[in-house]
């Protein structure tokens, strides 16, 4: 408990909280003070003008009927006094200050007899009464008082003084409330998006972010978080898994070029047999590492730009067309025009010439590669070689997967893995089939298209 409350003073979220219950509480100041004087103001002007109509008539009277009509009429107005509203005061007073009639006990010396406004505690019926109301000095030097007592005015007003103060601590207890609830929901949130995070720093790369389903801002972080942790490991996989292979690939060869040198004494020829194997170890590491390099950038768009799968293709066909041409075989290409894609026209064209050089490599004299590009973009190689077996269509995109065929020509197993890299990171899929199905000699046909395409 006591590290949650730390926790609670320390956190950004608790000194938000404070701040908006603060300024919550600054606001709700602000419109009472504004409400208050504006319902005080209007109230005081309501009586204001009620007594100064008051007086009006009183006057109208008293100079149509005199001094016996006018308390003739004082008397009537205090002997039906109102249910409701503030109540009548009324002192008429001969010259010398004497009271004629009136609910007000005497002439007070603080009346001045200028109709200014008089407000005041006056005893009213041997009672103390807040009053507000103007004297007047009428014909014949008779003094009028009239006024209303203002109790329901200040009753109203300590009321709703009353109702803001209970507000107020309402507003401010629910605003602190709220806050510090939502504060801990935000931090419970947060500290399942820490505890990911450290889980990840302390080695379990699978750990993900949850509320990823979310559609607030958090269930986007989160998503986020987890993007970034799914190419993480995708970086820390793929580094382990060409440390695995390369180990596993290099320990033959290294072994091999172990025995020559120690067998080769002075003959050149096991010497240069010796270096050629080397240069075969370096070509494997530089394959390994751009596999590598190609899968980590699986989902980063960085580095795209328009290209023209067509013309790129163009660009290639001739120089295959001349390896081709020694087993008196042709490379041709299907093109009716531009196609246009995002990618690398590097790995693009790496993907391309693999495809070639693969299909080129196990033709057959006098046979043909057909490679076709359409908009899509759709790429396909075919060739009339002996095809893929149909236990082999997963495994020859693996690492190192090799098809053994007799004294065909060998290969680290590298060149179909690098396409299906490429075409990954280009968000297209990449699948094997027969070109010509229940014949001798199948031949194989790739498929290059965009992932989810049929």
């Amino acid at each position: 408990m006591k590290g949650l409350r730390t926790r609670l003073l320390q956190s950004t979220f608790a000194r938000l909280t404070a701040l908006v219950a603060f300024l919550v509480s600054l606001a709700s100041t602000v419109i009472f003070l504004i409400a208050y004087l504006a319902f005080a103001f209007v109230s005081d002007q309501t009586l204001r003008q009620l007594i100064d109509t008051d007086a009006a008539g009183l006057v109208d009277i008293y100079a149509i009927e005199g001094d016996e009509g006018l308390r003739r009429t004082l008397d009537d107005r205090l002997a039906m006094r109102p249910l409701e509203g503030e109540e009548p005061v009324y002192l008429l007073a001969s010259p010398d200050g004497e009271r004629v009639t009136g609910n007000l006990g005497k002439w007070p010396d603080e009346f001045s007899l200028d109709a200014s406004w008089i407000r005041g505690t006056f005893r009213v019926d041997e009672a103390p009464l807040p009053l507000l109301g103007r004297a007047f000095l009428m014909p014949q030097d008779y003094r009028l008082f009239v006024g209303r007592s203002t109790t329901r005015q200040e009753e109203a007003l300590a009321r709703l003084r009353l109702i803001f103060a209970a507000g107020f601590v309402i507003t401010l207890t629910l605003g602190i409330a709220g806050g510090l609830i939502a504060a801990g929901w935000i931090m419970g949130r947060v500290e399942r998006l820490n505890r990911t995070c450290q889980a990840v720093r302390d080695g379990a790369i699978d750990q993900r972010a949850p509320g990823g389903e979310g559609a607030d801002e958090f269930g986007l972080l989160s998503r986020n978080i987890n993007t970034m942790l799914d190419r993480i490991e995708r970086l820390i996989s793929a580094q382990r898994e060409v440390s695995d292979l390369t180990a596993h690939e290099l320990r033959t060869p290294l072994i091999r070029i172990d025995r020559t040198l120690v067998e080769a004494s002075d003959d050149p020829a096991r010497i240069e047999a010796a270096r050629e194997q080397l240069a075969e170890m370096g070509e494997l590491i530089n394959s390994l590492m751009d596999i590598s390099a190609i899968s980590a950038e699986i989902g980063d768009n960085r580095g795209l730009e328009a290209l023209d799968l067509a013309a790129l293709a163009r660009s290639l066909v001739p120089l295959y067309a001349d390896v081709a041409s020694e087993k008196k075989a042709s490379v041709k290409l299907e093109a009716s025009g531009p196609v246009m894609m995002r990618g690398s026209s590097a790995q693009m064209g790496r993907l391309i010439a693999n495809l070639l050089d693969n299909a080129v490599k196990f033709l057959p004299e006098g046979g043909e590669v057909k490679l076709i590009v359409r908009e899509g973009p759709v790429l396909i190689v075919e060739d009339d070689g002996p095809g893929v077996p149909a236990d082999w269509r997963e495994r020859v995109f693996m690492r190192f997967a090799r098809i053994q065929r007799g004294d065909g020509p060998r290969g680290h197993g590298l060149g179909l893995s690098f396409v299906h890299a490429v075409a990954r990171r280009h968000g297209l899929t990449i699948e094997v089939e027969d070109a010509r199905p229940g014949e001798a000699r199948p031949g194989a046909r790739f498929i290059v298209r965009p992932a989810g395409a049929a």
